[in-house]
């Protein structure tokens, strides 16, 4: 209906442009037209101009069509190139540039959380058995989270997390309880065997003035301290 009403616009106005057109030379000229000649005028523009509008209606359609499909398709391979392709979580290129761009002035904090001896879990159980625990873990993460929160896949077995408006006591205490529901994750291999996972944490202040990479460094520093002392443990940097 968009279209017939498009094409019927173009119509009129190049009937109405003629019989301006045909006035105007009456009105110069003073000579008398015959009536036939006022229906040809009507007529003429009309069989001219309404297939080419028809056409260029259709035309106008069809690449609107396609530049919506266009934009969908750009925004989908953006959303592609963003993901880690095994967690579907930010791969670590798209967690630092969204990361980076969060507005400091606001209170936030970062994790660093490693699967703890997660080489043992590859060498024991399989490649097949550790990817099935990146995504448990990546799943529980994100259960864990806020929309505005970021949570990516930095490492092998790493993942980093930035808590949007969160105060350190309440992050850790987000950190404590994704901790604790990935130590309870029934998690075996396809043939049953169980699998013992868990996780090291460090959480850091993300405060305003403060670059990304020294707020990660210190949580870093943070989770390997928490692996020292004993593993499946949250620990503030500090």
């Amino acid at each position: 209906m968009e279209q017939w009403r498009k094409i019927l616009i173009a119509v009129a106005f190049s009937i109405v442009a003629t019989l301006l057109a045909m006035a105007m030379m009456v009105m110069l000229t003073g000579e008398h037209i015959p009536w036939p000649f006022w229906v040809f005028t009507v007529i003429c523009p009309a069989c001219i101009s309404g297939p080419i509008s028809a056409v260029l209606v259709r035309q106008s359609e069809a690449n609107r069509r396609l530049n919506e499909q266009l934009m969908l398709t750009q925004a989908e391979l953006r959303l592609q190139v963003d993901r880690d392709h095994l967690t579907g979580v930010l791969n670590r290129a798209a967690f630092y540039r969204h990361a980076e761009a969060y507005d400091r002035n606001d209170p936030a904090c970062v994790l660093l959380a490693d699967i703890d001896h997660f080489k043992t879990i590859n060498d024991a159980h399989g490649h097949a058995a550790g990817d099935h625990a990146l995504r448990m873990v990546a799943k529980t993460f994100t259960a864990a989270l806020g929309t505005d929160d970021l949570l990516g896949r930095v490492g092998g077995e790493e993942f980093a997390i930035l808590l949007a408006g969160m105060p350190l006591p309440l992050a850790i205490t987000i950190a404590e309880r994704a901790r604790d529901a990935i130590a309870a994750l029934a998690v075996k291999t396809a043939n049953g065997t169980p699998i013992a996972l868990s996780i090291s944490i460090g959480v850091a202040p993300f405060a305003a003035g403060m670059s990304l990479d020294a707020a990660l460094a210190q949580a870093d520093a943070a989770m390997y301290g928490a692996k020292r002392n004993g593993r499946n443990r949250v620990q503030v940097a500090g």
